[in-house]
């Protein structure tokens, strides 16, 4: 059914843009800030250079996004895959595919382990006790039969959409009360939750004397850069959606050539501007808050006798719960093609079953890091749907159409020649993330950058 390009922004949100990403964005940021710190770097200059990077991120999103859509239009796919054949060629149609079963594994298993944490420390606040006292993974196995299955066996995610709505709204209340308790000075010094925390995650500030991460130098501050890029490119990848995004929206009735692209245009600098507003208020509240001891999941440091941060959890927890569907979904169906499989298999319910109790399972791992998780998934998989993808198809499309044209070189009064400029530009993107992909995974991995 078609939309209106002003409803189909909070579609998008609904996609994965919003969602477990956003929790590992300060613990990201405040790996740059420890390295910068202890390198003699202010804070300020630190933090506006996460502000731009957050900035650049939402731009360069924005700009594949829109490239997925108009490749889309001049073909006529209606699928990534689709979309990568029809200009890539057939023989390597599966890049894609694998790019998205990894960052929707990944993504999955993020997922798992937010419902994990989070559940678990509702649990011990309705129970009035410790969070050792609650066992954790127990918790999160009998939410994944009981809850996380049934929800993945659904012949169709429609209904989940009025639950999604009410997820975002509860990501948005995270933000909220994240920028509440930065402002109010209640985990700062004397504070009134300090004391709570202090023993299991000391509270640092932006402002500390010394920093306590030690500093690599220049290559230790760029390798945590590239660690910060792929989380914020997994923060922000809803591409592999669209092209189904596209196909959605109205035409509009009375307009020129490329309407609907123009419409696309402006659905996706919208949605990842909002995108981007709201993961700055993420990272610099969390930064603000609780500087370098900022957890990989930043909730992990609020006091679980908050009971502001209580109803933060549990609008985080649903909005995750809802987020997982569409992730694992995507990754068991995105497998099965890749393999050649017929579509029913991805449907049979020991698959689905084998597949949630795999990312389960993965997600109880001991000492499991949800930002390396998140990192390894925004590297290897984001870095090409988003940056790779999109600019060498678009590439594509304009060498096709230069042939197809007689040469202007030389006319007119311009000193460069505007299709030369955009080949490079989409050069430079797809450059940029293939450097993301080695780099990063290689910083997300634990080895030496």
């Amino acid at each position: 059914m078609a939309v209106p390009a002003s409803l189909l922004v909070p579609r998008i949100w609904q996609k994965n843009i919003i969602g477990a990403g956003v929790l590992s964005l300060p613990s990201g940021a405040a790996h740059i800030v420890g390295e910068a710190q202890a390198a003699g770097v202010g804070s300020s200059l630190t933090l506006t250079m996460v502000a731009i990077l957050l900035g650049i991120f939402a731009t360069l999103n924005a700009a594949g996004f829109y490239l997925v859509g108009e490749v889309c239009e001049r073909t006529g796919a209606r699928t990534y895959r689709e979309a990568w054949s029809l200009t890539m060629g057939e023989k390597t149609a599966w890049l894609p595919s694998a790019a998205s079963v990894i960052l929707c594994f990944t993504g999955s298993v993020a997922c798992s382990s937010v419902i994990g944490d989070t559940a678990s420390e509702l649990v011990a606040a309705l129970l009035g006790v410790a969070n050792s006292a609650v066992f954790r993974d127990a918790i999160l196995g009998g939410l994944a039969f009981t809850v996380l299955l049934p929800l993945c066996n659904l012949s169709s995610l429609a209904p989940l959409a009025f639950a999604s709505v009410l997820g975002l709204v509860g990501i948005c209340l995270l933000a909220v009360v994240m920028l509440v308790r930065c402002l109010d000075g209640s985990y700062l010094v004397g504070g009134q939750f300090v004391s709570v925390v202090q023993a299991n995650h000391p509270v640092l500030t932006l402002s500390a004397s010394e920093a306590h991460i030690h500093s690599s130098g220049i290559a230790g501050l760029v390798g945590q850069s590239l660690l910060f890029m792929a989380l914020l490119s997994n923060a922000y990848s809803a591409h592999y959606n669209a092209p189904s995004m596209f196909q959605e929206l109205e035409s509009p009735k009375k307009c020129a050539s490329g309407g609907k692209l123009k419409q696309f245009a402006y659905v996706a600098t919208s949605a990842f501007f909002l995108a981007g507003i709201l993961y700055l208020v993420v990272t610099l509240a969390g930064l603000e808050t609780f500087g370098c001891a900022v957890q990989p999941m930043v909730l992990n440091n609020y006091a679980p006798i908050d009971h502001l941060v209580v109803f933060a959890r549990a609008g985080l927890c649903l909005c995750v719960l809802f987020e997982f569907p569409l992730l694992e979904r995507c990754f068991r169906t995105t497998l099965v093609e890749l393999f050649g499989l017929p579509e029913e298999v991805a449907t049979q319910p020991w698959i689905v079953t084998s597949s949630v109790a795999l990312v389960s399972m993965l997600a109880c791992v001991p000492g499991l890091s949800l930002d390396r998780v998140i990192a390894i998934g925004g590297a290897l998989g984001a870095s090409l749907l988003i940056y790779v993808a999109p600019a060498l198809m678009a590439l594509r499309l304009r060498e096709q159409n230069a042939s197809s044209q007689p040469s202007t070189t030389g006319a007119g009064w311009m000193m460069f020649d505007p299709a030369d400029v955009q080949a490079a530009l989409l050069r430079s993107v797809a450059g940029f993330g293939t450097m993301i992909d080695g780099l990063g995974v290689a910083e997300a991995t634990g080895l030496q950058f």
